[in-house]
């Protein structure tokens, strides 16, 4: 009997998870759970702004978006002009 109970005292020391494991794999989750809860906001900000200007014509971006991309004209000399 003093075997058996000594086996027993053996496997569940073993089984013991410590407190530091506990608390690396509390963390790993809580990391997890936000790493998730950050991807779903961008990716649903990124669906609302795709069905916001969905078919919707806004001439004015369309003109500075084209407009990044042009090299800068001087303006004309002002005694040309008179």
């Amino acid at each position: 009997m003093s075997s058996n109970s000594t086996t027993e005292a053996t496997q569940s020391e073993g089984d013991h998870i410590g407190g530091l494991q506990i608390a690396l794999i509390v963390i790993g989750v809580i990391l997890l759970i936000v790493l998730i809860a950050v991807g779903t906001f961008f990716v649903i900000r990124a669906i609302r702004d795709r069905r916001r200007n969905h078919g919707e014509y806004r001439p004015q971006f369309e003109e500075l978006h084209h407009a990044k991309d042009l090299p800068y004209l001087q303006p004309p000399a002002v005694e040309g002009l008179i």
